[in-house]
């Protein structure tokens, strides 16, 4: 086998390593300590460390005192604390059960139908911690700061012919007026979207509403450490890339302030997203501040994110997602929403986020229109890259072949020719005799490097991609995790030293070649070993699909070579 096609190999065992290096695959902990990094009452402190210096609406203002909050604690009682009551509210909707309080305004949990918890938790996929909000709201005017998650709001419920819901909570905080209504659809194709009003008068311009996103999410994988490690706050500015931050890459104390205008901004775990997006022609997000949150444990399972919008003609609007990471109704969400996780990190994502996208679009495709499942849809992808590479391994391997035979007459006519002019004048007329393009060493590394991209881009489709979760093939319970008996890594390896061995048959004697045909099954094999079993059947269907053709080049050179 050809010396480039070890060197595509190696640029491709490069990307994956460092790729498993940033995302390594993690070891599960005894359930008993499996949450014990979980800390929602606890408020990060600021450090003098932060990337930049926050520049909130609210750093001038004094705080209004609320007029209620939360039912009183056990310190409170003793102290005599007489605290306002808050009412909940429970709405159904075919996908979701939302609850709300009316304390503060807010929805305090959200339960998904359609996913199990596989944590050791158990039961469905659910969003809120128990005493944490999903949501706090303040409120910036130019005289006072009023905290809404102290002040209790009186709710009013409405329902149209067809099911659609609002709750509509107001208050009066001080000299305001402050209305807040959450409009709930039973038509699933909007599934777990909720559209947020609100109104405030009474107040004079500038205002801002300061929304806090929640501080973490539940763990829903069967792998909670895991689950835990893909934590994180993600955000789309206007005019440039989404952008994603890990819980893990914030210091506790640590504060970022990432200007506006922002599309929308949400928190994260492996499979499930809770977000806010603006509407339509409508205000943007000005600003968000993230802030690295305390740590019990090395993983970091707490931060916060405070998104600022200014409130123009006393109206604010926006809507919040709450639900799967399902490529397709990412997509019908719109705002590039489906990029909440940017495929290729910030510097490669403009590469590699197309390519995953059409990856997956061909996945749902031919899973939806062949009523397959996702491993023979694999098995499939990988035969057919195959099989569109076929021409263009024919032309390349003749190229190559050529470029054998003229390798005698190149070393003559650099031995002949001293002076680099006349040198490089005969070259090329060795190459135009022989109907040879002089690039075509370079270009004959390309039927290695095409699919290459491909299988980059499957490695970031199966961190995240949620129509892979929990779905079995043959021996395996889960695609989207590791081969519990390693069968597929040590498959892939295997038919790809058997691809090396067949590609190096007839070939010119080269030591260093033969000793990479045993080396990099080996390396692969290590890289692979632990990621997700998909990703290997991927792979392995590809080695032996190439087997054939691998064989009928082997033979064409046996019967070159002589001549030469």
């Amino acid at each position: 086998m050809d010396k480039r096609f070890f060197l595509a190999l190696f640029l491709s065992l490069i990307a994956i390593a460092v790729s498993q290096l940033l995302f390594p695959p993690s070891k599960p902990v005894p359930s008993g300590q499996r949450n014990s990094g979980m800390s929602d009452s606890s408020t990060p402190k600021t450090s003098a460390s932060s990337t930049r210096k926050a520049v909130a609406p609210s750093s001038v203002v004094q705080p209004l005192v609320a007029t209620a909050s939360a039912t009183p604690s056990s310190r409170e009682k003793s102290a005599g604390v007489v605290r306002a009551a808050a009412e909940t509210t429970l709405v159904s909707t075919e996908r979701a059960v939302y609850k709300f309080s009316s304390l503060g305004a807010v929805p305090i949990s959200i339960v998904i139908r359609d996913y199990r918890n596989r944590s050791p938790a158990g039961g469905l996929v659910q969003f809120g911690m128990q005493g944490d909000p999903l949501l706090g709201y303040r409120l910036i005017t130019p005289t006072d700061t009023a905290d809404l998650s102290q002040v209790p709001f009186t709710q009013a419920r409405t329902r149209s012919k067809v099911g659609d819901e609002t709750l509509t909570y107001s208050a009066s905080v001080g000299s305001h007026t402050v209305s807040i209504s959450y409009a709930i659809s039973q038509d699933t194709s909007v599934s777990y979207l909720v559209r947020v009003n609100g109104r405030i008068s009474g107040v004079q311009s500038p205002v801002y509403l300061i929304t806090e996103l929640p501080k973490t999410l539940q763990p829903t994988e069967a792998d909670t450490v895991g689950d835990h490690r893909s934590l994180a706050y993600s955000f789309k500015p206007q005019r440039d890339h989404a952008r994603s931050v890990l819980f893990g890459s914030l210091d506790p104390g640590e504060k970022t302030l990432e200007t506006g205008p922002l599309s929308w901004v949400a928190i994260k775990n492996k499979y499930f997203v809770f977000g806010v997006l603006s509407l339509p022609n409508s205000t943007l997000f000005s600003e968000v501040t993230l802030a690295g949150g305390p740590r019990t444990s090395k993983i970091a399972t707490n931060a916060s994110a405070s998104v600022v919008q200014e409130v123009r003609n006393g109206a604010f609007a926006y809507e919040i997602y709450a639900g799967p990471q399902e490529s397709q109704r990412l997509m019908r969400v719109g705002s590039d929403f489906d990029h909440v996780n940017p495929y290729g990190w910030r510097f490669l994502q403009g590469v590699v986020h197309p390519i995953a996208s059409k990856v997956i679009q061909g996945l749902l495709w031919m899973h939806n229109r062949l009523n397959l499942t996702y491993g023979w849809v694999l098995i499939i992808l990988g035969i057919l890259v195959r099989l569109i590479l076929w021409p263009l391994n024919q032309s390349t391997m003749r190229s190559s072949l050529k470029m054998q035979e003229l390798q005698p007459k190149l070393a003559a006519a650099q031995k002949k020719y001293k002076d680099p002019v006349q040198q490089r004048e005969a070259i090329m007329k060795v190459y135009h005799d022989a109907g040879v393009s002089p690039f075509a060493g370079l270009t004959g590394c390309l039927p290695a490097l095409l699919p290459m991209p491909i299988l980059f881009a499957l490695f970031f489709v199966f961190q995240n991609t949620i129509e892979f979760r929990g779905v079995p093939f043959l021996w395996l319970h889960d695609i989207s995790v590791k081969d519990p008996l390693y069968v597929l890594p040590l498959l892939m390896g295997a038919s790809m030293y058997l691809l090396s061995w067949i590609g190096m048959r007839s070939a010119p004697p080269n030591p260093q070649a033969k000793m990479m045909g045993y080396m990099f099954p080996v390396m692969m094999t290590v890289v692979l070993i632990n990621m997700a079993s998909g990703l290997n059947l991927y792979y392995t269907a590809q080695n032996i699909a190439a087997l054939p053709q691998q064989w009928l080049l082997a033979r064409e050179r046996a019967k070159v070579r002589p001549a030469g």
